[in-house]
């Protein structure tokens, strides 16, 4: 694994209080630090430097990758593909290249589809699969942070072992959030356009679609997709021995394992608050974080478990 962070480091407390969020909610999300990003922390710079620093962790050469798979929500340039820029700069000359469009769940899917890419061709052994996105402030339901995250999975690694991946959708609200202009069906033209400076003034949001259909079972779901992944492998609920989820409210990990039924199964909640949520890549920052805390041991049985949108994700790992 390969991390790269902006050197600026904001008090979520000045930004609270930039957006007057009250105490209560501010206190409830938990997270103290974020990292702001320079004018030169773009997705691809933050993309190129943890990438460096993963294949410098694996101890392998560029010429070795097979496969770059990137996951990105908001990239440098509209409609251009990082991972080709990526395979020039690496100089990873053997690699094909692949990009996964989304928010959280695209980078579980990135992983999801580089095992899956190992498994099935002897000709594919070595994948690199990187997010990097540039987001900084307040986001909604935490505080959105900004960095870069690699990692690259071979073939009989010793490090994690990949068990297997379960996915749970819920089609019938996918546009609950969406950017109604700018693509084919609505182009944008000199009375439509880009409003303002933000990405997020952009986003249509259906409130009542959320509040109605979504939130009630957010929670339900991760149980559903967790039953899903241990039905699929064989394993029992009480064969899971850590949890690592994304950076969001501070109890979100708590309420997650409740739904789940292992209540008291360790988790990585203790390393977000200096963290912020960047994207699903959130689960290998703090799997690192707690391997090198030595919170987990060899033989471990780990639980991912990540929200996207409208659709949940679990896989289980043996570190």
């Amino acid at each position: 694994m390969g991390f790269y962070f902006p050197e600026t480091i904001v008090d979520t407390e000045d930004v609270a209080n930039e957006i007057n969020l009250s105490e209560k909610f501010y206190r409830n999300i938990g997270v103290k630090k974020i990292f702001k990003p320079s004018e030169k922390d773009h997705p691809s710079k933050m993309a190129y430097e943890s990438a460096v620093n993963a294949l410098n962790d694996a101890g392998t050469a560029p010429e070795k990758i097979d496969m770059i798979i990137t996951a990105v929500f908001k990239n440098d340039y509209l409609h251009w593909q990082m991972g080709a820029w990526l395979k020039d700069k690496l100089n990873a000359k053997n690699a094909v290249t692949l990009e996964v469009k989304g928010g959280c769940g695209a980078h579980f899917q990135a992983v999801e589809l580089a095992v899956d890419q190992i498994k099935a061709s002897s000709g594919i052994n070595t994948v690199l699969v990187i997010c990097a996105e540039r987001l900084y402030g307040y986001g909604w339901p935490t505080f959105l942070s900004s960095g870069g995250q690699s990692i690259l999975i071979k073939r009989d690694c010793e490090q994690f072992n990949y068990i297997g991946f379960a996915t749970n959708n819920f089609i019938a609200y996918h546009n609950m959030a969406h950017i109604p202009h700018g693509g084919t069906a609505s182009p944008f033209t000199q009375e439509i356009g880009w409003e303002g400076d933000s990405f997020v003034e952009n986003v249509t949001v259906d409130k009542d679609m959320y509040l109605k259909h979504i939130k009630p079972v957010v929670f339900c779901k991760f149980a559903d997709v967790t039953e899903d992944i241990l039905r699929q492998t064989g394993y029992l609920r009480q064969d899971i021995d850590y949890m690592v989820t994304l950076v969001q409210q501070q109890n979100f990990d708590e309420r997650i394992l409740k739904a789940i039924g292992i209540p008291d199964v360790p988790n990585a909640n203790e390393f977000k608050s200096d963290l912020g949520h960047f994207s699903g890549a959130d689960s290998y920052i703090l799997l690192d974080k707690a391997r090198k805390a030595q919170k987990i041991k060899k033989g471990d049985l780990i639980l991912k478990i990540v929200l996207g949108g409208v659709s949940w994700f679990a896989s289980l790992i043996r570190y």
